[in-house]
């Protein structure tokens, strides 16, 4: 028996199967990815399908709410905390667009209702109140 070709075998044999468990793990990291991605977006989307219901139920939309518009206390407080939670839902956005989860495209298009929410004052005012980050704050402020 040869022991310098049982060895040089098993040596390649060794090898080819460390080259298929990398591609194993590169194909799960891929999957990962792809699934932390999904998630993120699913995330942002129930955030904003919470948000659309709340401004259904109360009818209190900062969309459609003038600075004109009397608003009862518990309304403006409404108006405040949805203002609030709109912040919140995009800031999350943006961590997971700033850490590389979310691509431009799907930044872009949570950012295009910001214009609306913050069209009046009364939905600006929130902006001096809102505790978020300062570079996050700096973004909304520049839309």
């Amino acid at each position: 028996m040869n022991w310098t070709a049982i060895s040089s075998i098993s040596d390649l044999v060794g090898a080819t199967a460390v080259v298929i468990s990398l591609l194993y793990v590169a194909v799960q990291l891929r999957q990962n990815t792809k699934a932390i991605q999904a998630s993120s977006r699913q995330g942002v989307l129930d955030g904003d399908l919470g948000l659309i219901s709340e401004y259904m139920n109360h009818a209190v939309d900062p969309h459609l709410i003038g600075d004109d518009v009397k608003l009862s206390a518990e309304n403006e407080r409404r108006f405040f905390w949805l203002v609030v939670k709109a912040l919140r839902i995009r800031e999350f956005a943006w961590h997971q667009y700033n850490s590389g989860i979310l691509d431009e495209s799907t930044w872009q298009s949570y950012m295009a209702p910001v214009p609306g929410i913050f069209s009046t004052d009364r939905a600006r005012s929130v902006l001096e109140a809102y505790t978020g980050s300062a570079e996050f704050m700096q973004v909304i402020r520049d839309q």
